[in-house]
């Protein structure tokens, strides 16, 4: 069958078991708070490193309770500022969530993903992202964009940012308006058997299923 857009899940899809000599995700997410407390004193904040932690740790908390699949890193960061007491804006906070993020990796990726992602974009299939995740989409936006697939993927639905997750079916929604493929032949591709393949399924696409193991 011929699909009009292809869609993606993002971590255990496209990013698969860290391999090689880099940092490994656990690795980059136990840096957080240490990444934070570095950018905030280089922005001339400079807070106890055990407060930077504790305030990370319990806004995360009360904010993922508070706003439920809109919960994303950049709304953290505002709530931790304000927890701090420090006289920073959005703007720091975006800059504070990108760091709390971390790098990924290239060698994260499934071996093949690019060269995938670049065939099927150059035959003509519109590509593009549907993830639930606490990442920002510009942290998200930057992440695809170091590991080289950014330019094939054209449309990209965050849950963070749009305040809904899968297997919601308006998040499938939303990304059939923003790819202009609404009603059209779909396919999904994931690795979670509710969220992504049975959440597709419902309104209509066909999906695939990505063995992670």
């Amino acid at each position: 069958m011929k699909f009009d857009a292809i869609f993606f899940d993002s971590g255990g899809t496209l990013y698969g078991p860290c391999a090689g000599s880099d940092p490994s995700p656990e690795q980059v997410a136990a840096g957080r708070a240490a990444r934070v407390h570095a950018l905030l004193g280089a922005m001339g904040a400079h807070c106890d490193r055990g407060r930077v932690s504790e305030a990370l740790v319990q806004q995360a908390v009360k904010c993922r309770h508070r706003l439920g699949a809109a919960y994303n890193f950049h709304q953290l960061l505002i709530a931790v500022i304000g927890e701090l007491g420090l006289r920073l804006g959005a703007e720091a906070a975006a800059c504070l969530a990108d760091a709390y993020a971390g790098p990924r990796y290239a060698s994260w990726l499934f071996p093949g993903t690019v060269e995938a992602l670049r065939d099927l974009s150059e035959k003509g299939f519109k590509l593009g992202i549907i993830a639930n995740t606490a990442w920002p989409g510009f942290c998200m936006d930057r992440a695809f964009a170091g590991v080289g697939l950014l330019p094939y993927l054209r449309c990209r639905v965050y849950s963070g940012d749009v305040g809904m997750a899968k297997p919601d079916p308006a998040i499938f929604h939303v990304a059939e308006r923003l790819a202009g493929v609404a009603g059209k032949r779909m396919l999904y591709v994931g690795n979670d058997r509710e969220a992504d393949i049975k959440g597709a399924a419902d309104v209509g696409w066909s999906t695939a299923f990505r063995r992670s193991g």
